[in-house]
Formats: C-alpha cells, sequence, structure tokens
C-alpha cells in the first residue's frame, strides 16, 4: 500500500501562515525558527501577489532591522490571497 505524502509548504506559505496568527516577524526571526535565508524576497512576492503587508525599522541588539506583520483589518485580504 503505498503511503500518501504530505504536500511540502512553500517559504511563502509558512511566512503567510505565520504572519495570519498576528505574530510578526523579520529576517532573523525567519532563520532562528524556519532556517530561512530569503524572507525578504518571500515578503516581496506575497506583497506581488496582493497580501497587504505592514514593516517598520525597529533596533534591537544594536542593530537596525525590519519587522513585518499583517494588521488585524487587513486579514480578509490576506486570507482571500491565501486560497
Amino acid at each position: 500500500m503505498k503511503t500518501p505524502q504530505l504536500k511540502k509548504r512553500t517559504y511563502c506559505q509558512i511566512i503567510l501562515d505565520h504572519m495570519l496568527t498576528g505574530q510578526t516577524i523579520s529576517d532573523m526571526q525567519a532563520y532562528e525558527l524556519y532556517k530561512m535565508t530569503s524572507c525578504i524576497r518571500r515578503i516581496s512576492e506575497l506583497r506581488a501577489a496582493g497580501v497587504p503587508i505592514k514593516d517598520e525599522f525597529v533596533k534591537g541588539n544594536g542593530k537596525r532591522f525590519k519587522k513585518y506583520w499583517i494588521s488585524k483589518s487587513d486579514m480578509p485580504k490576506a486570507y482571500e490571497v491565501k486560497k
């Protein structure tokens, strides 16, 4: 009997799912959580697909970096793109 294979999620799907939980994500977090080295590129792809992702520069550990999120009011739009 053949075992059904689970479909592997893409990095875009992983980031979108993460942000749809209401959490923010940064490039470093993406690497720490998912071993993803191309978070910023995936954010660009999601934006090009119509996902309304917000961002801002923050300071932490003496460094300046961007964090990304989807606002609660934009969640319905993001779910539409996910379909």
